[in-house]
């Protein structure tokens, strides 16, 4: 089927932000493992972490257990009895063990299943088996540790300071409170896969953060759609940098698809690359900000690792652990709303298949890259005009760390 004409997105999104430079970049900061620790302090310890959505504990006394691979510490969430979402380390206060193994539930206490020390929902310790046999036992002061908490938009974050540095309104800043209105609630369905990478955390958040390689990398997944209508080179409608975070407005016009995808976006209550002609809602300002027909997502990009891939109508979660130097766990939710019949579910399958599909070709190139850094085979990487998000992140990650150790010093 023909396709009307579209003009080309143009070059010049890296010259909208001059201090970000056009030079090329050094790799050494994707492998030098002391330069790994100082991230670690610098950025990590610092940041806060999407763990989940109040939809999982939404009554009193439901809970679920997170992980924050990149600390090695377990986390118990839990709603308690006045409505309160709390926040806690996973750890018994009598001799570390995890206080709760199952993966989510609902309780009224929390009893570790080594020696039965039980706490309450909002993590003071209600009951010592044997107390008479302890020395001068202070139960006031020996509940669970809390952990840092908050909630934005639904989303359940935690920070692993004791006493974080900014709140998360401080964190989230102007790319949080242009998101406000977008219906994150009402995709309530989601599924959830992760993988290990051989590879830098900056390397995985770069990989989905340009759309330069689609024709390249994704010639029968992502390209028929995002590249029809002559943008043959994958260039993006836009980008917008905010302090550390950055969002990219993708182009799509969707050429002509396969029989199955035809079916699908038929049937699809949200889809991937199908642009959306009526909402149920209004477009909160920042997505699509230039308000272009021709829209079709914007990766939504918190700085260090959170990434929202935002559609008309759902949206994927993707989170980037750093496990070392050159290792990185990642982790994808996609989230949908609920199917109202068979042929919606037959669309929203065939959604999530293709999000899988695309991860993984994007996943693929990662640790050949990684290894070619950890060599010393390249020494620069040279980035694109519509690359600006890959050179955005670099100069963040040199910055934050460089201000760190000035600090460091003082």
């Amino acid at each position: 089927m023909d396709q009307p004409t579209i003009s080309v997105p143009p070059i010049g999104l890296t010259q909208k932000y001059p201090d970000v430079g056009t030079g090329p970049v050094a790799t050494e900061i994707y492998c030098d493992p002391v330069f790994y620790e100082k991230e670690l302090a610098a950025i990590f310890q610092r940041s806060w972490y999407m763990i989940g959505r109040v939809e999982q504990i939404a009554n009193p006394g439901d809970f679920f257990v997170a992980e924050l691979p990149t600390f090695r510490q377990s986390l118990l969430i839990c709603r308690d009895r006045d409505g309160r979402v709390n926040g806690f380390h996973n750890v018994c206060s009598h001799r570390g063990n995890v206080v709760e193994h199952r993966d989510c539930g609902k309780t009224r206490l929390f009893m570790c299943r080594f020696h039965g020390w039980s706490y309450d929902l909002n993590g003071a310790l209600a009951a010592v088996r044997d107390e008479e046999g302890f020395f001068d036992l202070d139960k006031g002061q020996l509940g669970l540790k809390p952990v840092a908490t908050e909630v934005w938009e639904g989303f359940i974050f935690v920070s692993p300071q004791a006493q974080p540095t900014q709140t998360l309104a401080e964190y989230l800043g102007e790319q949080g409170r242009d998101l406000v209105g977008y219906p994150w609630s009402a995709c309530s369905q989601h599924y959830m896969w992760e993988t290990e990478i051989a590879a830098n955390w900056k390397l995985v958040v770069d990989s989905p953060a340009e759309v330069y390689h689609i024709p390249i990398l994704h010639p029968t997944s992502a390209a028929p759609t995002m590249m029809a209508s002559g943008n043959p080179f994958g260039r993006l409608l836009d980008v917008e940098l905010k302090g550390p975070h950055r969002t990219n407005s993708h182009y799509s016009v969707s050429g002509e698809p396969q029989p199955v995808q035809s079916l699908a976006y038929k049937n699809a209550a949200a889809a991937q690359n199908v642009v959306r002609d009526s909402l149920d809602y209004e477009m909160p300002k920042g997505l699509n900000p230039t308000r272009s027909p021709h829209w079709s997502v914007d990766l939504v990009m918190f700085f260090p690792g959170l990434a929202f891939t935002v559609s008309a109508g759902m949206y994927t979660a993707h989170q980037v652990w750093p496990l070392g130097p050159n290792r990185s766990l990642y982790q994808q939710r996609v989230f949908m709303r609920k199917a109202r019949n068979a042929a919606e579910r037959f669309g929203q399958e065939n959604t999530m298949v293709e999000f899988r599909d695309v991860v993984m070709e994007d996943l693929s190139t990662l640790e050949r890259i990684q290894r070619a850094v950890d060599t010393g085979q390249i020494q620069h990487f040279h980035f694109h005009d519509h690359e600006l998000a890959l050179r955005h992140q670099a100069k963040v990650v040199k910055d934050v760390v460089a201000a760190w150790e000035r600090e460091q010093a003082g």
